[in-house]
């Protein structure tokens, strides 16, 4: 395996790892948002329980966008600091 090889391996391992991650953020995100906005559980949801959702989903993808720039931020500053500790392989 020459150098580009292994480069793409890596991209696509983490590739896969970052997929796995928003899945199992979005499976979290679901579960607290659908206990803490469906108090009557039925067939369908109600438009309040649609809003209640859709709001609490919203602020917990912000809450995430937020946390992402940080870190991409600290991850450019290191780089730029010449250091390779980027948290991937």
């Amino acid at each position: 395996m020459d150098d580009a090889d292994i480069s793409q391996a890596k991209m696509q391992v983490q590739g896969q790892m970052a997929a796995q991650y928003i899945q199992e953020v979005m499976q979290v995100i679901t579960t607290k948002c659908f206990a803490k906005c469906v108090t009557r559980p039925g067939p369908k949801l109600d438009d309040s329980e649609k809003i209640c959702t859709a709001k609490c989903m919203d602020r917990y993808l912000d809450a995430m966008a937020i946390v992402s720039q940080t870190w991409a931020a600290r991850a450019k500053a290191q780089a730029q600091m010449g250091g390779n500790d980027s948290g991937f392989m």
